[in-house]
């Protein structure tokens, strides 16, 4: 299991990276759709994509202390499009954020995920997790939700090669 320290850092490192990219584009850049991995997504759309994951896991945290099953294990229930399926609404749901806004809530949301990690107490960062039989801990749980098929904690790490040939293209 990963620690609280470590998980801190981990996303500590991946945030600065993911938002020095960030930093790099104008507000028309960082709106433009269809530039990042392939797909339909803007830099914007990828900034607030991971912080409605962030978002989750404040919300996990915050019902298992209040003793409840999270409501995010209700969309990993079924045909296993649930990550997809997360992702695709909660993009739509934020197309008309404004830029500015979009930053505003990239860093907001990366802020209370820290602050909520680091609040959680020991003995309850390392409690079974009975919700999902690939996560042993809460903490496993959390590092899941801000996870990649690279591990726990890599969620922004792993947007970082799209991230960054987007960056460059547009400085050429």
């Amino acid at each position: 299991m990963v620690t609280r320290d470590e998980a801190t850092r981990l996303l500590e490192e991946q945030h600065a990276q993911v938002a020095d990219l960030l930093g790099g584009l104008d507000d028309e850049a960082f709106a433009r759709r269809g530039t990042i991995g392939g797909g339909e997504w803007s830099a914007k759309d990828l900034a607030l994509h991971l912080g409605s994951w962030e978002d989750f896991a404040v919300e996990t945290l915050a019902q298992l202390r209040r003793g409840e099953r999270p409501s995010i294990e209700d969309a990993f229930t079924g045909d296993g499009s649930g990550t997809d399926r997360l992702n695709e609404d909660h993009v739509n749901l934020q197309l008309d954020v404004d830029p500015h806004e979009a930053r505003a809530r990239f860093q907001a949301r990366h802020r209370r995920v820290v602050e909520a990690i680091a609040a959680t107490e020991e003995a309850a960062w390392a409690a079974e997790y009975p919700f999902d039989p690939d996560d042993a801990t809460v903490g496993d749980r959390i590092g899941s939700l801000l996870g990649s098929d690279a591990g726990g904690f890599t969620h922004a790490g792993a947007h970082l090669d799209d991230l960054r040939a987007y960056v460059t293209s547009t400085s050429s």
